[in-house]
């Protein structure tokens, strides 16, 4: 595992524990580590580069928090957790394939600029 790969790890694992923190305490940490380290563990696999995947992980992390927010200041307190839940996963999901679309194309557009030797406007 080179140096690259644990910075992803950690990075991701750092941004999941703090989302996880923020929704639901020590457990949701837990969870959030375990799931940054994963996210990050995948994205070494697919030879991503550290800060798309940080990115894109963040994104995702953002986009379903404030899922379940508007849902949460919709409803009474305790009474949709099934719709924060769902709100959360969609825009979550909406998040992902966004940001990770818009990074695609960046990394895509730098990479054609590196090639042809000029620096990147």
């Amino acid at each position: 595992m080179s140096a690259q790969d644990v910075v992803t790890v950690a990075l991701c694992s750092l941004v999941g524990a703090a989302a996880g923190a923020a929704w639901a305490g020590g457990a949701g940490a837990v969870l959030g580590v375990i799931a940054g380290a994963a996210w990050g563990v995948l994205a070494n696999r697919l030879l991503v580069r550290p800060a798309i995947a940080v990115s894109v992980f963040t994104g995702t992390v953002v986009g379903a928090y404030l899922g379940r927010s508007i849902v949460r200041a919709l409803c009474l307190p305790g009474s949709c957790v099934a719709l924060e839940v769902v709100a959360a996963v969609l825009l979550g999901a909406g998040a992902f394939v966004g940001v990770g679309l818009v990074a695609a194309l960046v990394t895509r557009s730098f990479d054609e600029y590196r090639e042809i030797g000029k620096p990147p406007p």
